[in-house]
């Protein structure tokens, strides 16, 4: 058996899902990051993301450290929008915009380009897999209709709003939280606290989250849009009833990359290659002619 705990690997990069969690749960579910509007609560500057685009030297600024080193040309994101509403402010006024709303919206073809179009916008995906014209036909819409985007990497508001119901429901009352380099742990009660406590011992690189006799986890990762939900496959069955996270359920092909087809990453890395090649071989020719 091996143990994913233990060995602190919890969450599934490579391979199928549902085999890295077989010694421990049957059943695997993909949950998305949320949409969300806030009525009456606006972006000034038409951007709604917690995310901006800043020039190096405005970046500078933020971070010392880069005045000290040479920085590459490239796009820099800040995660200070002082547009972005509080999690107070969520919580309270907040209302989910499903995936699926927005997919029929803009005539999306599924989920897939979703994610895609969520990637790109964060530079998360190397040049042959960006998808710009679904990233600018997600923001336009979005923009267009006050709706703030999800965040990556990290589990939203409404998010953990479903996290602690479920373990409610099921009398998991003794959680564990662990942060994205299993450096830090810590275990709270959740008779201690109300569901709006629960939110803020939350902190941003808390990736894994479960119950103490590990029936019921949670657990995102660093670039990812969604989480992964995994249980018993009874216990999934009522999660899903409660329709706290939309999503699907992990089949035996699942991985994390479930966005693309099979073969399909294999392919555009080839192209990729081939690409690289030719641009290598046309610096060359101008080198010896």
């Amino acid at each position: 058996m091996r143990n994913i705990f233990e060995g602190k690997n919890i969450y599934p990069h490579d391979g199928k899902i549902k085999d890295h969690f077989k010694d421990f749960y049957n059943s695997v579910y993909v949950a998305y990051l949320p949409f969300f509007r806030i009525e009456n609560h606006l972006s000034k500057s038409d951007n709604y993301k917690k995310f901006e685009k800043i020039t190096l030297e405005n970046a500078k600024k933020e971070i010392d450290v880069l005045n000290n080193i040479q920085v590459p040309i490239a796009e820099i994101l800040s995660y200070s929008n002082e547009d972005y509403p509080t999690d107070f402010e969520i919580y309270n006024n907040g209302k989910i915009i499903n995936w699926k709303t927005i997919i029929n919206e803009i005539g999306l073809k599924d989920n897939t380009d979703i994610n895609k179009a969520l990637r790109t916008s964060i530079g998360a995906l190397r040049k042959i897999f960006n998808k710009p014209e679904l990233s600018e036909k997600l923001n336009t819409y979005t923009t267009k209709n006050n709706i703030w985007n999800p965040t990556e990497g990290n589990f939203d508001v409404f998010s953990k709003i479903g996290i602690y119901r479920i373990f409610k429901l099921f009398n998991k009352n003794e959680i564990l939280f662990v942060d994205e380099f299993y450096e830090n742990i810590k275990t709270i009660n959740l008779n201690e606290f109300t569901e709006y406590e629960f939110l803020e011992k939350f902190d941003y690189n808390d990736y894994y989250i479960y119950s103490t006799d590990k029936e019921i986890m949670f657990t995102i990762e660093w670039d990812s849009f969604f989480f992964l939900i995994a249980t018993d496959e009874i216990k999934m069955d009522i999660i899903i009833s409660e329709k706290y996270f939309e999503g699907f359920l992990c089949d035996n092909k699942t991985t994390h990359n479930w966005d693309y087809l099979d073969g399909e990453l294999e392919k555009l890395l080839e192209i990729e290659k081939r690409q690289n090649q030719k641009s290598e071989n046309k610096k060359w020719s101008k080198f010896w002619n």
